[in-house]
């Protein structure tokens, strides 16, 4: 079994699938893409299965990237949260009226991308498009802001 093979079997089901856990083309695109990717490594194994078991397998796949992805995106809108509360907190301590702006915490080398994806919703390709970058290093970029913003974070505390 080929790759080719695979996606010619399976792509417009789980394109279907990854529709209706998503909503959006776009992200449903990807987690396909993602699927097949993992399924790369596993091609012997999944020669060896039927045809509905190969796609009960990348359905599984496909709906446990869904599920980290929405984990991932739950943990930074929350750290987002935090930043701004924790903000809050010591501003209040200082008596200073201003409103609180939790992008002012991200590292000024990823805050770009950081308030495209948060606070404009764009995702990472439209982020890389408008940037002119790969949508992976949109996606990295983000991570490591993250990264950067929880260390910093642990470091006040």
């Amino acid at each position: 079994m080929t790759l080719d093979q695979l996606y010619e079997e399976h792509e417009s089901l789980l394109n279907g699938y990854a529709m209706r856990l998503t909503h959006d083309a776009e992200r449903a695109d990807d987690l396909v893409q993602d699927a097949l990717i993992r399924a790369m490594g596993h091609l012997h194994l999944l020669a060896l299965l039927a045809r509905p078991q190969r796609q009960a397998w990348l359905y599984h796949t496909l709906r446990n990237l869904f599920l980290d992805e929405e984990q991932r995106r739950r943990r930074q809108v929350e750290l987002l949260q935090e930043i701004a509360r924790e903000s809050h907190v010591h501003e209040s301590e200082s008596f200073e009226e201003a409103p609180i702006d939790p992008f002012e915490h991200v590292p000024e080398r990823f805050r770009n991308v950081v308030e495209m994806h948060y606070r404009w919703g764009m995702t990472s390709q439209e982020i890389a498009v408008h940037l002119e970058i790969p949508a992976a290093t949109v996606r990295s970029r983000l991570h490591l802001a993250l990264k950067e913003m929880r260390q910093n974070q642990h470091q006040l505390k």
